[in-house]
């Protein structure tokens, strides 16, 4: 299933605003293969239903072969396919088993539901018809066999999805202590902001990072506007980080700018202080803008060593 057809199909399905600073109080829809790079997601959401009462959804969904064993004779090959893509199967649900009731010690509130098919538009069809908050999936450090492959699950998910995703790192098993936010002054990034705060666990930290194209400094530099620029992103990033910590009084706020492409400039930062996680708005544009802006979504969950999370635009965007 292309790119296209999951965007298409997730802009029919029922869009629910959740309330961003409360997603792990909400529903969640928990994604996993039962493989390494999804034991951060398992071992995080098991964190939180030890905390406390949980509405969690664990969904693993095993994708058939695209293609059949080659045979000279057709019927054979697809005879070989098919007890193939079953052995397979039943060894890719058992390692799902044993990873959900190794991460939830045997107390998962409800059985793993199990499907067939295109995981992203599982995945999707599953958080709709489960009116989850927040997607939570695990995160793989990607090749570039899997971008040509298009094996990219957690970005394909959040292109697809209207409500937020969650890409765990193996190494996030606990509630999250330090966050960074990508800050464009847009209302996507805020919702990304009020989201990453709830979040944190008490006496946690969140950074709101401001980056800005070495292209535009260059611009604004030789017309004269730079220092008129930086003051009045200085002026709204600290008006932000007021707003957040009158409103999220257990965690520390503090803001950042940066010169350059603001994926790199967001992971860097945020590599270099331990960050647990990074999270960003997803701006509502059509195929010739994304073309030529890009995503920093995109980017950063095909950078990412550590946990993204990624809201969707809502309709007033």
């Amino acid at each position: 299933m292309s790119v296209t057809d999951d965007a298409h199909h997730a802009s029919t399905s029922t869009v629910r605003e959740p309330q961003p600073e409360h997603l792990l109080d909400g529903r969640i829809l928990l994604a996993t293969d039962g493989s390494a790079s999804a034991d951060g997601a398992a071992g995080l959401v098991a964190e939180l239903c030890r905390r406390g009462p949980c509405k969690v959804t664990v969904l693993a969904v095993f994708e058939p072969a695209p293609m059949p064993v080659p045979s000279a004779d057709p019927s054979l090959a697809a005879m070989t396919t098919m007890a193939g893509d079953a052995a397979l199967r039943d060894e890719f649900f058992s390692r799902v088993q044993h990873q959900v009731e190794r991460s939830f010690a045997g107390r998962l509130p409800r059985p793993i539901e199990r499907a067939d098919g295109s995981p992203v538009r599982s995945i999707v069809d599953a958080a709709v018809r489960a009116e989850v908050d927040l997607i939570v999936t695990g995160l793989r450090v990607h090749s570039l066999m899997d971008r040509l492959v298009g094996d990219e699950t957690a970005l394909r998910v959040t292109r697809a999805a209207d409500r937020p995703v969650f890409a765990v790192a193996p190494t996030l098993t606990q509630m999250p202590r330090r966050a960074v936010v990508g800050i464009d002054f847009s209302r996507a990034c805020m919702r990304a902001a009020a989201a990453a705060a709830g979040m944190l666990a008490d006496g946690g930290m969140l950074t709101l990072l401001h980056a800005r194209p070495r292209l535009d400094v260059a611009a604004a530099s030789d017309d004269g506007i730079d220092t008129a620029y930086a003051s009045g992103v200085t002026a709204a990033l600290d008006g932000l980080r007021h707003a957040m910590a009158a409103s999220h009084p257990g965690i520390t706020v503090d803001v950042e700018r940066r010169d350059g492409e603001a994926a790199a400039a967001i992971m860097n930062f945020a590599i270099a202080a331990k960050a647990d996680f990074v999270a960003v708005g997803r701006h509502r544009r059509n195929a010739i803008a994304h073309a030529v802006l890009g995503s920093v979504a995109t980017s950063l969950l095909r950078k990412a060593t550590l946990s993204v999370l990624v809201l969707p635009p809502a309709e007033g965007d």
